[in-house]
């Protein structure tokens, strides 16, 4: 093999081994799986509060997820001792948490976890090893039509 054949030929097996490797680490999406910490902002980039609007919770029972934050409707008055806001993600290992009206708690869909409006633990997680924690409860406030979650 001559100088010139040898030098090209290395050339193209450098540029595949380079393509190769940005091809792999563009497929990464960063994502670990791990829920976030802390819900993003979602009032305009105030990190420490989050908000819905009354109407889309207009029925005993409705609920609403956003920005980390599990927005339900307890009672039928307007009144912030009629709603709730926990955080929307198990602590166990991040299931999507939803609001059971007819019993009365929140359950987690990956484990079945359960707990009270309060964040207190009914049951720990099914059929799964660890333990969970309660959950968080986040003050609320009505402002207009406006519900708002503090979460800082």
């Amino acid at each position: 093999m001559k100088r010139g054949e040898f030098i090209n030929s290395m050339g193209k097996g450098v540029l595949l081994v380079c393509a190769g490797s940005c091809l792999l680490s563009g497929c990464s999406s960063g994502d670990d799986g791990t829920p976030a910490s802390n819900p993003s902002p979602g009032n305009g980039g105030d990190s420490s509060k989050v908000s819905v609007e009354l109407s889309s919770l207009s029925a005993v029972g409705d609920q609403v997820r956003k920005n980390g934050v599990l927005f339900f409707r307890i009672g039928e008055g307007n009144a912030t001792s009629d709603f709730v806001a926990t955080e929307a993600i198990c602590p166990h290992q991040g299931g999507q948490l939803v609001w059971e009206q007819d019993n009365g708690y929140v359950e987690c869909q990956l484990h079945f976890a359960r707990y009270e409006p309060d964040g207190d633990i009914i049951r720990g997680p099914q059929d799964a090893s660890g333990s969970t924690r309660d959950l968080k409860v986040y003050p609320t406030s009505i402002s207009g039509g406006t519900l708002t979650a503090n979460i800082g």
